[in-house]
C-alpha cells in the first residue's frame, strides 16, 4: 500500500482514484463499511482504491490541553488498511489553516487529489466549523458521492464513542463485536517485578505501550499475544497487582504453553473476553491457585470465541498457534 503524507498547500500529482474519507478511530464495522464499498467501487471502474485521513487527530488541534487516546493509532489504522487490500492511503496534514479551509474549499482540494468518487459516512462532516456535511457534497460537481448510512447492532448505531465507553468498563467482548475484531495494544516487552517467573510459576510479558492506547479497566483477561505475526493463547492482566501493593499500573500477559525469550521485543496484545476484576490475596499460593483457574478459562473463553480469532487473524493478516 501507498503511504502519502499531504500538506494541503503542497500537493503532489496523483492518479485517479476511489476513496473513502474520515478519521476512522477504531476502524470499526462502520469504518469497515466504507473501505468495502471504496473496494467494491474501485474494482469495477478500474481505479486505485483511497483511504483519506487526517493526522494529528483534529481533537489535539482544537482541544490542546487534553491528552487524547485513541483506540487504533495511525500506524495500527495503516496495518489494517493494507490489510483489507486498500490501495493508497492519503494522509492530510490537519492545522489551524486546514480546519479553516471552506467548504468549496475542501472540495477543490479532492478535486485536486484527483478524487473521482467518494464515500463517506452519513455524519461526515468537514471545512470550517463543520459547515460541510453530506449535502453540500452532494450539491458540488467535481466527483460523485456515495453516503453509507449508519452502521448499527441492537444497541444502536456502532461508533467510536460506544466503543470506548466498552473498553473503559473492561467489556472487551462488547467492543470487539463492534470493532469486528479483538481490541488490542502494541509495545515492548520490557523488565517487570519477575514475580510472575520467579514467585507464582507463571511468567509474564510486561508490556511498554508503544501509543497512547485507550486502556481497558483493570482486570484478568482472555486474550492472544502476537509474536512475529502468529498469535498465541494468553491471559492478560492489567492493574496494580494488589496483592503486592504496587503503585504503577501494569500491562502483562502470560503466554500459554510459551517458553521464549521476549524480553525488548515488540508484540501485540488482543483482548477476547474478560475473565474477572483484580483481587487481593491473602497469600502467593491462593494467588497462585486463582492463576490456575483463570488459565483454565482463559481456554475455555478462547475456544468459545474461535469466530472471533479467525476474524481478528484475517484482518490483522496475522496466523493463529495451533498446538
Amino acid at each position: 500500500m501507498e503511504i502519502l503524507r499531504i500538506d494541503h498547500t503542497h500537493l503532489p500529482p496523483l492518479s485517479d482514484s476511489i476513496a473513502c474519507i474520515g478519521f476512522f478511530d477504531g476502524l470499526h464495522k462502520g469504518h469497515q463499511a466504507l473501505i468495502l464499498e471504496t473496494l467494491e467501487q474501485a474494482e469495477k471502474e478500474s481505479l486505485p482504491s483511497s483511504l483519506i485521513t487526517f493526522d494529528p487527530d483534529p481533537w489535539t488541534i482544537f482541544h490542546p490541553d487534553r491528552k487524547i487516546y485513541h483506540i487504533l493509532p495511525l500506524e495500527d489504522k495503516m496495518k489494517i488498511a493494507e490489510a483489507m487490500g486498500l490501495d493508497r492511503m492519503i494522509i492530510l496534514h490537519f492545522t489551524e489553516d486546514f480546519a479553516a479551509l471552506s467548504v468549496d474549499d475542501f472540495h477543490l482540494l479532492l478535486h485536486h487529489l484527483h478524487i473521482k468518487h467518494l464515500i463517506c459516512g452519513f455524519d461526515f462532516a468537514y471545512a470550517y466549523k463543520n459547515q460541510g456535511n453530506v449535502d453540500t457534497l452532494h450539491n458540488q460537481n467535481f466527483f460523485s458521492v456515495k453516503v453509507i448510512d449508519k452502521i448499527q447492532d441492537k444497541n444502536g448505531k456502532i461508533s467510536s464513542t460506544r466503543i470506548e465507553n466498552s473498553l473503559l468498563q473492561g467489556w472487551v467482548l462488547h467492543a470487539a463485536q463492534m470493532l469486528g475484531a479483538c481490541y488490542s495494544l502494541e509495545g515492548i516487552v520490557q523488565h517487570g517485578y519477575h514475580r510472575g517467573s520467579s514467585l507464582l510459576s507463571f511468567p509474564t510479558a510486561n508490556l511498554r505501550l508503544n501509543h497512547e492506547y485507550l486502556i481497558p479497566k483493570e482486570g484478568v483477561y482472555s486474550g492472544l499475544a502476537e509474536w512475529k505475526s502468529i498469535l498465541y493463547p494468553s491471559m492478560i492482566n492489567i492493574g496494580k497487582n494488589p496483592t503486592f501493593n504496587n503503585d504503577a499500573l501494569t500491562i502483562e500477559a502470560h503466554l500459554i504453553d510459551f517458553n521464549k525469550d521476549l524480553y525488548d521485543q515488540k508484540i501485540r496484545l488482543y483482548f477476547v473476553d474478560r475473565i474477572r476484576d483484580e483481587m487481593r490475596f491473602s497469600s502467593v499460593s491462593a494467588l497462585k491457585s486463582q492463576l490456575q483457574r483463570d488459565i483454565l478459562t482463559t481456554k475455555e473463553q478462547l475456544n468459545e470465541h474461535s469466530d472471533l480469532i479467525t476474524t481478528t487473524a484475517k484482518l490483522w493478516n496475522k496466523n493463529v498457534f495451533m498446538e
